[in-house]
């Protein structure tokens, strides 16, 4: 056997080196899913000092979760399809999303333009992207009536995911929910128009949206379950519009009057800004996380990451690429263009987070 000098062990050593900064350098910058990926795009936009991670609670929340129709189509019976490139909710202390559709087997539906319902099986996508909380305070729960609602109660807490924003009655739809993590107290309400979906004292319906009801569940929440942090859901605005009505903003003001530190807003389908107010968060829209209603399955969004400690808040916006129902984190130019985006429709508050 030959054996190689030194000189010809440096040179190989030498190219092989080469070689890895070549690939390194070969390597599209583009959306991949990449665990626990930081980018220049993802980076905060409000922060009082450094603080140690362990100590650190890290809130996730995502746009509309809808896991019917198109999704249902194509998804089938692979459960552990959705989320197998992805897994910033499950890293999260606690994941929230806004759930559009009742979950049930009824067929009896509510006459209207669009019914979505999730078939009970998919209670596992839910757990396994580690969503841990809920909003059911929105226009499609009702979607196969009362009954519907009611079974998403009953399969939700067969398998401990949390719910805020409806119930059997009007003090159940109003009930907080609260986590305790890392020393932290932090309580979550959801909020919905109502309209013919509107709880009564003794029937099921979604929370009211009304100035009264914020103002005395936001005070309930910090006098008696004495929180630190106040999270308030709240669906609302017109469906593709990229900036919030007049109203909207003003109630989110008065929210944030009572007592709210973050206001998260669902609805219209699109990404919208976030105004930094009095040291609160309004983060208008979350557009669509996985929006079955329609059959477009590639898309652009974001998830809000909240990062909590005693010396500590961060807030940054994590850039989403979802292809054929699969979300991932979104990196390089890619993921700058849509935070730029989110930028962008910011300038129109006085503050934002950017």
């Amino acid at each position: 056997m030959r054996l190689m000098s030194f000189d010809g062990l440096r040179i190989r050593s030498q190219f092989m080196c080469l070689s890895v900064i070549l690939l390194l350098f070969l390597v599209p910058d583009s959306c991949i899913p990449i665990k626990g990926l930081e980018t220049r795009s993802r980076l905060l936009a409000e922060e009082d000092a450094s603080g140690d991670s362990l100590n650190t609670v890290v809130l996730c929340f995502a746009g509309d979760c809808t896991l019917a129709n198109h999704f249902e189509g194509f998804v089938e019976d692979q459960l552990d399809y959705p989320f197998k490139r992805f897994s910033l909710l499950s890293q999260s202390d606690v994941s929230m999303v806004n759930l559009e559709n009742p979950i049930t087997y009824r067929t009896q539906k509510v006459k209207k333009e669009f019914n979505f319902k999730m078939d009970p099986k998919y209670l596992g996508i839910l757990q396994s992207a580690g969503i841990d909380l809920v909003t059911l305070a929105n226009n499609h729960i009702f979607d196969y009536g009362s009954e519907g609602l009611l079974d998403t109660i009953h399969y939700l807490d067969s398998v401990g995911i949390r719910h805020v924003g409806a119930g059997r009655n009007l003090a159940e739809a109003r009930k907080p929910v609260v986590f305790e993590v890392k020393g932290f107290r932090i309580g979550f309400l959801g909020y919905f128009g109502g309209g013919t979906f509107a709880v009564g004292a003794s029937h099921p319906g979604v929370a009211p949206r009304s100035e009264a009801v914020f103002r005395s569940d936001i005070q309930a929440l910090k006098q008696i379950n004495k929180v630190d942090y106040v999270i308030v859901n709240i669906h609302w605005g017109r469906e593709k519009a990229v900036y919030p009505q007049q109203w909207q903003i003003s109630l989110a003001h008065f929210v944030v009057d009572a007592g709210a530190d973050l206001i998260v807003g669902h609805h219209p389908h699109v990404l919208q800004g976030v105004e930094k107010y009095k040291g609160a968060v309004i983060a208008y829209s979350l557009g669509n996380f996985l929006f079955g209603g329609n059959s477009r399955s590639t898309y652009n969004t974001a998830i809000l990451k909240v990062e909590l400690s005693r010396d500590v808040k961060r807030i940054s916006l994590v850039p989403i690429h979802v292809k054929d129902w699969q979300p991932q984190v979104c990196s390089g130019v890619e993921g700058d263009r849509i935070v730029s985006s989110v930028r962008k429709l910011s300038q129109k508050f006085p503050k934002s987070i950017f």
